[in-house]
């Protein structure tokens, strides 16, 4: 192994993500929170993509990385900007105890020190940082009583020595962020190596970063669409909204590929045993909504943060790159979850027992970005339910149960030419459905060769996880990565066994 991890904090979610959301993404597998944090997701510190900030809620915060193997050298990087509140930074632990940190002062020096973030420092900088300025710090630690260490900042090394980098353990497997209150962090482009192997095995210093591409079309697929989705279905907010008795709401999207719309769905924060609901779906007439396509059939009662939904009897079929508007009329007056703050909902008064106006006629926009998705079929494309960000579970995927079924997917071209590819990383995020023992693995295919990476045959769990699989060089060339052989290259998922 030479890459241990990376991490561009892309997958949890876009900007502007609720909080909590964003702690569930993280915690799929990834990581875990030792007490929880504040975590949104925000614009990157690199050139594309997002970051990841942690604004402390409580004394020595933590979200950790925790790894099957153990390791006495650690080398890596990371991309932060601090408002410099509390000491805060990473940490390397071994099963909870902590073996050093690397702490970003309240001053902008930056210190390595033995145990926790108040621990003796081993060395400090002269340089600083200013607050919320955006750097790259870097490290080379072997684990030990008495072990050499060096840390780089922004490609220039800070400090070197020899100490006790360990506090008592023997070897680490934990990478965590700490903090505590009053403190705000964000964080982007980690990368984790170890010293073994030819390639990842020594500091970047040329200021790394990632990007993260979502799968954009099918290249060859054996896997079976079990659902999808049109719309979104993640909240961006915490905030509902009120609609009134007699109401009609609606959310335009456009449909990426062909598909059958077989329902819609939304999300009530109101509990009512009688409230009465019908979806409707609309074609566009530039870029409103025009003539009623189906009326979904009706439901009755509703529980708050249960999902509602309403399906059609005469599923309509949807065009391809065509823009459609999907909603509900009520007869109750409820409150509705907000998947965004940007108003995107319109809205007028109805009344239920008339059923959804045809045509839709004059609407008031700019009333909300209500919660509401369509769950659609026969889609034709197995990308489509899997480049969601973040993937909503079994409300969009793809699955089998026949070993070396392969879904193989193409991805977007690099926005930037790189000077270096140091190695690419493929995630899926995968659950077992079926009984008995089931393996994976996620793969990668280089003008006809093929390879599973570091991390290949893994036991998937029952619940949604992250399982990932990196790729220091080409499977075709075993040489370090181009551009052009990365952006030819498809990658996804295999049922090993």
């Amino acid at each position: 192994m030479a890459v241990i991890f990376i991490e561009g904090f892309d997958k949890y979610g876009p900007v502007a993500t609720v909080s909590a959301n964003v702690a569930a993404a993280l915690t799929a597998g990834e990581w875990t929170t030792a007490p929880a944090g504040v975590f949104n997701i925000v614009a990157g510190l690199s050139s594309t993509g997002y970051a990841m900030q942690i604004a402390y809620a409580g004394t020595q915060a933590q979200l950790v990385k925790t790894f099957a193997s153990t390791w006495t050298r650690w080398i890596g990087g990371i991309r932060f900007s601090s408002t410099l509140g509390t000491n805060a930074g990473i940490g390397f632990a071994s099963n909870g105890t902590q073996a050093s940190t690397i702490t970003i002062n309240t001053t902008g020096a930056i210190s390595l020190r033995t145990g926790t973030s108040t621990g003796t420092a081993l060395s400090t900088s002269s340089s600083t940082v200013s607050a919320n300025s955006t750097h790259y710090l870097e490290w080379d630690i072997t684990f030990g009583a008495s072990s050499s260490y060096q840390v780089w900042l922004d490609g220039v090394s800070i400090f070197s020595g020899t100490g006790n980098t360990a506090n008592g353990v023997s070897s680490v497997n934990q990478f965590n962020f700490f903090g505590s209150a009053t403190c705000t962090i964000q964080w982007d482009d980690l990368y984790l190596f170890d010293s073994t192997t030819g390639t990842n095995n020594a500091v970047l210093n040329t200021n790394p970063r990632i990007e993260t591409q979502f799968p954009t079309a099918d290249s060859s697929v054996q896997f079976s669409v079990g659902a999808a989705i049109l719309g979104s279905a993640y909240q961006a907010t915490s905030s509902v909204t009120s609609i009134g008795a007699g109401s009609f709401i609606l959310r335009g999207y456009t449909a990426a590929v062909g598909c059958v719309l077989n329902s819609v769905s939304m999300v009530p924060t109101t509990t009512s045993g009688s409230a009465k609901f019908k979806s409707c779906v609309y074609a566009d007439s530039s870029g409103v909504p025009g003539s009623l396509l189906a009326t979904g059939t009706e439901v009755v009662g509703c529980t708050s943060g249960t999902t509602l939904t309403s399906s059609f009897s005469s599923p309509p079929s949807l065009s391809a790159s065509t823009k459609y508007w999907i909603g509900f009329i009520n007869d109750t007056a409820i409150n509705l979850q907000m998947s965004d703050t940007h108003n995107l909902g319109c809205s007028k008064t109805n009344t239920y027992a008339s059923g959804p106006p045809n045509p839709a006629g004059t609407m008031t926009f700019s009333q909300g970005s209500y919660l509401i998705w369509g769950n659609v079929s026969s889609t034709g494309a197995n990308y489509y339910e899997v480049d969601i960000n973040p993937p909503p579970g079994d409300l969009s995927y793809v699955a089998s149960s026949t070993v070396s079924n392969q879904d193989l997917y193409s991805f977007a071209a690099l926005s930037t030419t790189p000077q270096n590819i140091y190695t690419m990383a493929v995630k899926g995020y995968i659950r077992k459905s079926d009984t008995g023992a089931r393996t994976v693995s996620v793969v990668t295919s280089s003008s006809g060769s093929s390879s599973t990476g570091s991390n290949s045959g893994v036991t998937p769990a029952t619940s949604y996880a992250w399982i990932d699989s990196f790729f220091d060089t080409d499977p075709h060339t075993s040489a370090a990565w181009t551009q052009t052989g990365l952006n030819a290259a498809t990658s996804g998922v295999e049922v090993a066994s």
